[in-house]
């Protein structure tokens, strides 16, 4: 999605089936079992800008769960974030399982299966992006899902006071500050995400290397001679066992380089710090020298050229 103004969302709900049929449209399609002990009451606030949801979720003990019948029904290629606010949460995923207080952070992919259980007293804040926005492969995020990510140490902690903070100010994400504020949010969960990662304990030494070999790609988008042989170099590998690692991963080394540029080209190209300033020039900072080249590489890729996409004729 991405709309030059940010949808509402906003539901009230004393029903389960209801609250179902809110999250399912929210975020992916998803099947809710209310507590029977509890009256169910539920809220959900929201803003969608330039394809981040940003909302906050109050309710009554519940669990929604996202099977694999979901998942084969309508495939979702987001990565979800939940910010626990109060109550206690639990998030299972990938074999593992999160136990959430207030405070703490946990990620989970919708393209496979999750269950999440909230106690009395809830409020969560949940950010939900396509995966392509933090530029670390699923492989290598897989890594993080279901990890509970302690809200009250080191540079998570900046995370959890931002969200927390911004979940009373949902309204205000209009127009230009909703575009600014998501941006800025993305930034802050990739480097977040990144910092994990690189303490992570790596059962997969080729994990491990494809994502030391992202980071690298990440760090020098904006030099045009990024390419196999500087990467391999860098890496201490081979520029043969480096297109086999990208063959596994269904793509090319070329192709990532240049979906990843077309990212952050789209991103800027919309964000009003860089409203003076040329297409050319938001091209050449990420990496395309050749102005007409890019301009066909971008019309090839979003359909339309970077002037119309800049003015919202997406």
């Amino acid at each position: 999605m991405s709309e030059m103004a940010p949808i509402v969302v906003s539901e009230a709900t004393e029903r389960a089936q209801r609250w179902q049929e809110v999250v399912s449209r929210s975020f992916v399609p998803l099947t809710v079992h209310p507590d029977e002990r509890h009256p169910f009451r539920a809220r959900l606030e929201g803003r969608i800008s330039d394809g981040v949801l940003f909302s906050t979720v109050r309710a009554s003990p519940h669990r929604v769960e996202r099977t694999s019948a979901h998942i084969a029904a309508a495939p979702e290629d987001y990565v979800k974030l939940t910010l626990q606010l109060s109550g206690t949460g639990l998030l299972i995923q990938d074999d593992r399982s999160a136990t959430l207080a207030p405070g703490d952070i946990v990620l989970y992919d919708t393209s496979r299966p999750y269950t999440l259980e909230f106690g009395e007293g809830m409020a969560a804040v949940v950010v939900m992006f396509p995966h392509r926005r933090i530029d670390i492969a699923q492989e290598s995020l897989r890594q993080l899902t279901a990890i509970r990510i302690a809200g009250d140490d080191g540079f998570a902690r900046a995370v959890s006071h931002f969200l927390a903070g911004l979940s009373n100010a949902l309204p205000t994400l209009d127009g230009p500050t909703g575009l600014r504020i998501a941006h800025s949010t993305m930034d802050l969960i990739a480097t977040m995400v990144g910092h994990e990662l690189s303490g992570a304990a790596w059962t997969d030494p080729v994990t491990e290397l494809m994502f030391r070999i992202d980071g690298h790609i990440n760090r020098h988008l904006e030099d045009p001679a990024l390419g196999p042989e500087s990467i391999a170099a860098a890496c201490f590998i081979s520029t043969r066992y480096l297109h086999e690692l990208f063959h596994r991963r269904g793509t090319t080394v070329s192709s990532l380089i240049r979906e990843r540029r077309l990212e952050h080209v789209r991103r800027d190209l919309r964000d009003p710090r860089y409203a003076a300033e040329g297409v050319a020039a938001i091209a050449a900072r990420w990496g395309f020298a050749d102005a007409s080249h890019f301009s066909k590489v971008f019309r090839a890729h979003s359909g339309v050229s970077p002037t119309a996409y800049r003015l919202g004729e997406d």
